[in-house]
């Protein structure tokens, strides 16, 4: 059986290319236009004019000069991302591996003789995070970098009291291309959770419980951050109170 909870973390970032300032190019008649560079598609340039429309223009209609800065401009600026281009997706799985219960002892029989019964419960969960990346961009984006940190919770209860701490299992996944307009989709490694319990006996009660409490994720370009979010969406936010709390501590 497996268990999945979604939640959409929509990331909107900046524009899939950091357009230029306002340059002015020259076309093979003389012809001056002032205007921003937008993006490169083929041999065709999208310019943003004064007025904030958009055209296009053809490259062989450019000055050499033009053309040769045009390319430098989109070799520099095509695989940078940003809002309103991008959302982002967690989904979170959860898949039951084993589940048993044991019992011994506990014959029934009154008496000092009688021999208490032990209870040991057992269960093993793998747990993993799809995460998916869609593209709203007109250009195709690659080598996108996602590093992410997944925190599981191990608590333990003894003759000596409860102690809980948080493991940190760091992981990281390259997304070499998303096509213009498309999907590109990673599943983070396996975490193993166990939930062992015994109680009865002469003894006081022990368990060791261990649980995904959220996820991290920091995704990025050339070595640039654009975005980092979490499962659940607000798992930044309670790790930096938690951070501030310990600090005033």
């Amino acid at each position: 059986m497996k268990t999945q909870t979604f939640i959409l973390l929509s990331a909107l970032l900046l524009a899939t290319v950091s357009q230029a300032a306002p340059i002015t190019l020259t076309n093979k008649e003389g012809k001056k236009i002032e205007a921003e560079l937008v993006r490169l598609d083929g041999e065709k340039v999208f310019l943003k004019l004064t007025n904030l429309s958009t055209v296009e223009v053809p490259l062989n209609t450019l000055s050499d000069a033009d053309v040769t800065q045009i390319k430098a401009w989109w070799e520099e600026n095509k695989n940078k991302v940003g809002a309103k281009n991008l959302r982002f997706s967690i989904l979170k799985n959860v898949k039951q591996i084993d589940r048993k219960v044991t019992k011994t002892g506990g014959s029934g029989h009154s008496g000092k003789n009688q021999v208490a019964q032990v209870v040991k419960k057992m269960t093993k969960d793998e747990v993993t995070f799809n995460c998916v990346l869609k593209s709203y961009a007109k250009n195709d984006i690659s080598e996108i970098t996602a590093e992410y940190t997944i925190y599981k919770r191990v608590s333990t209860r003894d003759k000596d009291g409860l102690k809980s701490d948080v493991d940190e299992i760091d992981g990281t996944k390259e997304i070499r291309f998303i096509e213009a307009m498309g999907t590109a989709d990673f599943e983070t490694d396996k975490v193993p959770c166990e939930d062992i319990s015994e109680s009865g006996g002469n003894k006081p009660t022990t368990r060791k419980s261990e649980t995904v409490e959220g996820i991290i994720v920091t995704l990025s370009v050339g070595g640039e951050v654009f975005l980092k979010q979490s499962y659940p969406e607000n798992y930044i936010g309670r790790l930096e109170e938690k951070e501030k709390r310990d600090e005033s501590e």
